[in-house]
């Protein structure tokens, strides 16, 4: 048995997503050609009927098969406690096959689409938007300091200039007298 390699379990659910990608397309190919063929069954009733008798053939096999195995089932009980620990053992081992299979397939998957001029493209635009975010937040810092400084000297000069008219109409009330 190989050196197992610690795997990550993304990279398994991305492998299997990916093999559940290749599986469907198969299926839509078989079904696709399945189709094609029973347009042309449609054309040819003969051969139709034909294909129709060697299914039927094939289901009464299946059956047979099905009640020889009902006969036997007894003695395959008494061998259960033996074959399912046999079995288990296999399924285990043939899990972590799979789960390492999967894992590889995932992680060749993530590497491939890291490696993509549109992955690098992205990575790029984030970093630069990154980048424009910090200077906006420093400028709107500094704008914000500025403005706030601005507004106490102009609260500062408010105040001093009221102070001179207010003493300037006090010294000129004081006057209007004389």
């Amino acid at each position: 048995m190989a050196t197992r390699t610690p795997v990550t379990p993304l990279y398994a659910i991305a492998g299997a997503g990916d093999l559940a990608v290749e599986k469907f397309r198969a299926v839509s190919d078989d079904v696709t050609a399945r189709f094609a063929k029973l347009e042309l069954a449609k054309l040819d009733q003969k051969a139709l009927q034909t294909e129709l008798t060697k299914a039927q053939s094939e289901l009464a096999k299946r059956f047979e098969a099905i009640v020889a195995d009902a006969k036997t089932a007894p003695a395959k009980l008494r061998k259960l406690p033996k074959t399912a620990q046999a079995g288990f053992t296999t399924v285990l081992g043939q899990a972590e096959e799979t789960y390492e299979d999967l894992a590889g397939r995932g992680k060749d998957l993530v590497d491939r689409i890291r490696s993509q001029q549109a992955t690098e493209d992205l990575a790029t635009q984030a970093k630069t938007t990154v980048s424009k975010a910090k200077a906006t937040r420093t400028t709107a810092k500094k704008t914000a300091d500025s403005a706030t400084r601005n507004v106490k000297a102009t609260a500062t000069s408010a105040r001093k200039t009221a102070k001179t008219a207010s003493k300037a109409a006090a010294d000129a009330a004081s006057k209007v007298g004389d």
